[in-house]
């Protein structure tokens, strides 16, 4: 089982996390204390409404990543997750590319269709055609990746004769990881990428339902069930959300989550940072990986 710490989100974010010397010390220190990896989420143009009911408030992940990054030398940096849909496939090239490049190939490319009808709206993307585009977007992604010249004509994109610089260090381009819980999610998980992320979702809340470990022994046994009918035969990293209780508690309960998680065929944990002071999230991380990581 490996690890990934999440900067500690709030509605409106705190100044506290915002100061790249504060972002630095989280990933140095989640670095020592055992963690593999590092996410920021992005919701670049959220509205007032989700805001109120719950939601948060995020770096971008590029940037924040790229601050985290400097100071750290293992670490690998996740976002988690950003919306193909939001960028042009370019730009996003550009952006995550640039990260990969700079960190010395440490990226993973956490990705999604997104949900969020405003949020479409805000940026000019047609919110009806989010999986269309997320399919086109990610092939011009991964072609853009490679540094070559590229001619390509979609239904959203005409490129001709384009040549994106430059190229990611990983090659062919940085593991990429799908969020979100719906069948065909895991279909594109299967066929195009590295990694899913489930989401914790209640049942009646209009998603697939992920709210116990049978719930995802289930949505797994479907990826798995589809991969073979595809023919991969390379493994599919699954990183999960760590329960929030369980990650406070950071006892023996949380050690035989994790246990039973790595048994159902889950790789990777998300831990959701906690803290209202840099103090205090660097405090649970040591604490984290001193009680947990350090035990298994």
């Amino acid at each position: 089982m490996r690890f990934s710490y999440g900067v500690p989100m709030s509605c409106p974010l705190n100044p506290a996390f915002t100061a790249a010397p504060a972002l630095s010390a989280l990933a140095v220190q989640a670095e020592q204390a055992g963690f593999d990896a590092a996410y920021v989420t992005e919701h670049p143009a959220p509205s007032q409404r989700w805001r109120e009911a719950g939601g948060h408030d995020a770096l971008d992940p590029f940037v924040a990543l790229a601050v985290m990054s400097y100071a750290t030398t293992r670490l690998r940096l996740l976002t988690n997750l950003t919306v193909v849909a939001y960028r042009n496939p370019f730009l996003l090239a550009k952006a995550s590319s640039t990260l990969d490049v700079l960190s010395g190939g440490r990226l993973t490319l956490g990705a999604g269709v997104g949900y969020m009808k405003s949020e479409f709206a805000a940026l000019g993307v047609d919110f009806e055609t989010r999986n269309a585009r997320f399919d086109e977007y990610l092939q011009v992604l991964k072609l853009a990746w490679l540094g070559e010249t590229i001619n390509f004509e979609g239904t959203f994109v005409s490129a001709r004769g384009v040549t994106p610089y430059p190229p990611t260090a990983q090659r062919p381009g940085p593991p990429i990881w799908l969020g979100g819980n719906s069948k065909l999610t895991r279909r594109r998980v299967a066929e195009q990428a590295d990694g899913w992320m489930p989401m914790p979702s209640a049942r009646g809340s209009g998603g697939v339902p992920l709210e116990t470990l049978e719930d995802l022994t289930d949505l797994l046994a479907y990826l798995h069930a589809h991969a073979a009918s595809v023919g991969r035969t390379t493994p599919i990293d699954v990183m999960c959300v760590l329960p929030g209780p369980a990650a406070d508690a950071a006892d023996a309960s949380t050690i035989d989550t994790v246990k039973r998680l790595a048994e159902v065929g889950v790789t990777w944990l998300a831990v959701n940072g906690k803290g209202e002071t840099p103090d205090e999230a660097r405090a649970f991380i040591e604490r984290f990986g001193s009680r947990v990581i350090g035990q298994l």
